[in-house]
């Protein structure tokens, strides 16, 4: 019994509400709330896992039995599962060692408390040897990643605070003059900008200066044109019609007859 630590808390097989058997891991308490938690066995389910506090439920079901474990909520459910099928056929082995005929029609009759014992042990060593194993692997790997996080700091302060040779000094002296001769070559790019721009707005000043008038001259002589054109019109159906009137006058007066008279 050495080997089974606090891990495993209580685990035991029942029927009809009957302890067959049971490990209970030093707590007395362990057997009541065994108790309450049978008493309440969630019904059409083979199995079934409800974790309360720092504590894991399992109840694997079948056959008119349950076998319930509580356990520390560090062992996953898989890991509580595969103990409680092993525990399941452990007593299955146990109750035909000792019995002929049926499983099920001798089994209350049956003490398996001695053969169960050292297997119980051994389930439970192997159960919290998983669970070790399983605490160290995530161990390795957060330490592991710990290790990379820092190296990586590590990596980016070095430069930083390790001491300038010869030739950085002088790559950084040669690195200033070249940002200095951009600056200034920049400079002059935008003073040459700027008078292209100045020289560009004063022709275009003066372009606009030279349209207007020429706009206004080309109006005013397209007007005049116009109103010529409309006198021109006008006074040639005056004509008309005087010419009409006229005619129809000498028609009517046979030439200049009325006029003699």
């Amino acid at each position: 019994m050495g080997l089974i630590k606090n891990t495993v808390h209580y685990c035991c097989v029942s029927r009809d509400n009957q302890i067959l058997y049971a490990y209970n891991g030093g707590d007395q308490s362990n057997e009541t709330l065994a108790g309450l938690c049978l008493e309440k066995t969630p019904p059409f389910h083979t199995w079934y896992f409800e974790s309360i506090g720092k504590r894991r439920f399992g109840f694997l079901i079948g056959d008119g039995f349950v076998y319930f474990a509580i356990v520390d909520e560090v062992l996953g459910k898989l890991s509580v599962l595969k103990f409680l099928e092993h525990l399941r056929d452990e007593f299955k082995k146990a109750a035909r060692k000792n019995c002929r005929g049926s499983f099920t029609a001798v089994i209350g009759s049956i003490n398996v408390d001695d053969q169960l014992v050292p297997v119980v042990s051994k389930l439970i060593a192997s159960l919290e040897r998983v669970a070790a194993e399983t605490a160290n692997n995530e161990l390795k790997t957060s330490n592991s990643n710990l290790a990379e996080q820092s190296e990586a700091v590590s990596s980016t302060k070095a430069p930083l605070l390790g001491k300038s040779s010869k030739q950085e000094k002088k790559r950084g002296k040669d690195h200033v003059v070249s940002l200095r001769g951009i600056e200034l070559d920049e400079h002059r790019n935008s003073n040459d900008r700027a008078e292209r721009c100045e020289a560009s707005s004063a022709a275009e000043t003066s372009l606009q200066k030279e349209c207007v008038p020429r706009r206004g001259r080309s109006g005013s002589q397209s007007f005049e044109w116009k109103w010529r054109r409309l006198v021109q019109i006008v006074l040639a159906i005056d004509a008309a019609i005087c010419l009409t009137l006229f005619g129809i006058w000498l028609a009517i007066c046979q030439g200049i007859k009325c006029t003699r008279s």
